[in-house]
């Protein structure tokens, strides 16, 4: 099985990251390229010329869904690097983690990546934190079973990491 978990992980950080990516660049700046222009009955005078459309302002709650996905996608971040410290300084016979956490993980963010709109609902958010919430918790009860000094470091951070998670 070895480090495959890990992977998932990575593969569900980089669909985060195009997620919110995506997110951020629509409707940004209100601008839209001239094809786009022209599908909405617009003229343009020469294509790749923008055109300034009127600029939807997002809801309270878009963006506190927003923010919410940024902070998942951070605490992911954190998950992965404590995770490859801690690989790089023990050696350990058995995977840290179950694999069909990461898993449930690279599903989730793979079901939100396709979803109407990018719209992330509460639900799908709620799952995100929830399988992050798992992972981070059975990767602790991994670490505290160990008994080094390194364990003592990564279980701190994995503390400090799961009383950041946000409320949905």
């Amino acid at each position: 099985m070895g480090l495959c978990f890990l992977t998932h992980q990575i593969d569900a950080l980089n669909i985060l990251h195009e997620l919110r990516a995506h997110a951020t660049t629509s409707n940004a700046d209100g601008e839209a390229q001239c094809s786009d222009a022209l599908a909405a009955g617009k003229v343009a005078v020469r294509p790749g010329d923008f055109m300034k459309q009127p600029r939807r302002l997002k809801t309270i709650a878009e963006r506190a869904r927003e923010s919410c996905l940024t902070r998942l996608h951070e605490i992911l971040t954190q998950l992965i690097s404590i995770e490859e410290d801690f690989i790089k300084e023990v050696t350990y016979e058995k995977s840290l983690l179950k694999r069909k956490d990461s898993v449930e993980l690279k599903n989730i963010c793979l079901r939100m990546s396709v979803a109407e709109g990018n719209s992330h609902s509460n639900r799908d958010l709620r799952e995100l934190r929830d399988c992050l919430r798992l992972i981070v918790g059975n990767l602790l009860t991994h670490v505290r079973d160990e008994n080094n000094l390194s364990s003592t470091l990564t279980a701190h951070r994995l503390r400090e990491l799961s009383n950041s998670f946000p409320d949905i």
